[in-house]
């Protein structure tokens, strides 16, 4: 009976001990994470949760310095014409970031045609505000919270900030991003966009609709004049897209004109997908410009 009852005992801590590990590594987000030299890696964490709904769509990854604590936080917001994209894994943009002392998350959204505008965007309002929650428990400052948005992202981000309701109906206003980087939007004035590239008419009427008052209502660059606290801008555009230049000074000239704090960068060197994707590589000149902008927006405490 003695020796049974050593057995079962083993048996139930070793079960104990199993079953605190695997809750570790897959049921607690905040727990889970991998190393890659001076960086950890937090991995699928959900900001919310929707029936029915592949939990992917709703998580963010998270990238941080080892130690240390109220570092800058950066906000990826993929592209991908609001139908494609993913949050990613560890890249050069990535490793650049953490390596100067930020922490960096990115984010997916759910994508069309299994939902429509203006889903992305409560999507993201959701992530933005769960971050600012909860970013101080992996090294983040709340207070210094800038969006990095590619394409759709950009559309996104810029969004969010300028039509308030997004925010507001989360409980919270946009005083809670410091500041907004665009990489390469087009859709900051979407019946422009459209209009340009009808070669993608599909892919609009898939996120979008095909009703001309959603287009603008959808479109960032008309709640300029609206709104009165604006986080400051930095536009980057890249040098083979005539729309994306068209699109970005209008806007450019918009947050000027409201005296809002915005500034314009030609990456002339780059397309519309290596202004992203050589972000942070040797030689890139647009993760100077974007660290220059975070290092003159910073809140102090």
């Amino acid at each position: 009976m003695v020796k049974n009852s050593i057995y079962n005992t083993e048996l139930f801590v070793l079960f104990i001990i199993c079953f605190v590990i695997f809750h570790i590594l897959f049921i607690t987000p905040s727990l889970a994470q991998e190393t890659f030299k001076d960086i950890r890696i937090f991995k699928e964490i959900p900001y919310t949760v929707i029936k029915d709904v592949d939990p992917n769509f709703t998580s963010l990854d998270i990238y941080t310095p080892l130690t240390g604590e109220h570092f800058p936080v950066i906000v990826f917001i993929h592209g991908g014409t609001w139908v494609l994209g993913d949050k990613g894994r560890l890249n050069e943009k990535i490793k650049s970031f953490v390596k100067a002392s930020n922490v960096y998350v990115s984010i997916n959204y759910r994508l069309s045609p299994g939902v429509q505008h203006p889903l992305h965007a409560i999507d993201v309002a959701k992530a933005v505000t769960w971050i600012y929650e909860h970013i101080s428990d992996y090294g983040g400052d709340p207070l210094n919270i800038f969006l990095l948005g590619h394409s759709a992202g950009g559309h996104l981000s810029a969004l969010i900030a300028l039509d308030d309701h997004y925010l507001k109906n989360l409980g919270f206003s946009n005083e809670i991003i410091r500041g907004i980087i665009g990489l390469d939007s087009a859709a900051y004035h979407l019946p422009t966009l459209i209009q340009s590239e009808p070669e993608n008419d599909y892919l609009f009427e898939m996120a979008f609709g095909n009703n001309s008052d959603i287009w603008e209502k959808a479109s960032p660059i008309n709640y300029v004049e609206k709104i009165q606290s604006v986080p400051p801008f930095l536009l980057i555009y890249a040098g083979d897209r005539e729309v994306s230049k068209v699109v970005n000074l209008a806007f450019f000239e918009a947050l000027r004109k409201s005296e809002h704090e915005v500034d314009l960068y030609y990456s002339s060197d780059k397309n519309h997908v290596s202004v992203e994707r050589d972000l942070g590589k040797s030689g890139d000149i647009n993760i100077k410009n974007i660290f220059q902008f975070i290092h003159k927006n910073l809140k102090y405490q």
